[in-house]
C-alpha cells in the first residue's frame, strides 16, 4: 500500500493459497468487474470457482484483492508457463503486480514452470509492464466474421 502523506511503500502478507469457497463472495465481486469491463472474456464468474474447485486454477488472495492463476503447457516442448489469469485489486493504482512479483517469480520458478504470462488487452499495461522488463511475446489481433 502507498502512503502518499508519508512517501511509504508498505508491502502487504505475501499472497496465500486460498479455497474460493472462503473467499467467493468477494471474488466473484471481482470477477464480475473484470468481465464486465473485458467483454471479449468468454467465461462466466462460475466457470472461475469451478476451475478452482477441481485444481485447474489457483486463488492467491491477500487484503488487497486476489489473483488467479492457471498452468499453460507448450504442446510441443512441454514447458509450463505460470499464467496469471486473472488479477484485481480493491483499490487500483497501488502496483500489486510489481509488489508481489517476486513472490510469484519464487513460487513460479519452485514449481519448475519456465515462464511467468500475464495477458490483457488493456493497452495501459503494455507500457506498465515492459517498463518493469517484461517483454511482448504475442500480440492477438482478432475479428469477427
Amino acid at each position: 500500500m502507498v502512503d502518499c502523506k508519508h512517501n511509504v511503500v508498505t508491502v502487504d502478507i505475501e499472497p496465500r493459497v486460498t479455497d474460493i469457497r472462503d473467499a467467493w463472495d468477494w471474488v466473484k465481486t471481482g470477477v464480475e468487474e473484470i468481465l464486465a469491463e473485458q467483454s471479449q472474456l468468454t467465461f462466466r464468474p462460475e466457470d472461475v470457482y469451478a476451475e478452482c474447485l477441481k485444481g485447474n486454477a489457483v486463488l492467491w488472495t491477500t487484503s488487497e484483492g486476489f489473483i488467479v492463476s492457471t498452468t499453460l503447457v507448450d504442446s510441443f516442448n512441454r514447458e509450463e508457463t505460470f499464467l496469471v489469469w486473472l488479477a484485481w485489486a480493491k483499490k487500483r493504482g497501488g502496483n500489486c503486480v510489481v509488489k508481489h512479483f517476486p513472490f510469484f517469480q519464487k513460487k513460479a520458478r519452485e514449481a519448475g514452470y519456465k515462464h511467468i504470462e500475464v495477458r490483457s488487452p488493456v493497452k495501459a499495461m503494455n507500457e506498465y509492464l515492459t517498463q518493469q522488463n517484461w517483454s511482448i511475446d504475442t500480440v492477438v489481433y482478432k475479428r469477427g466474421l
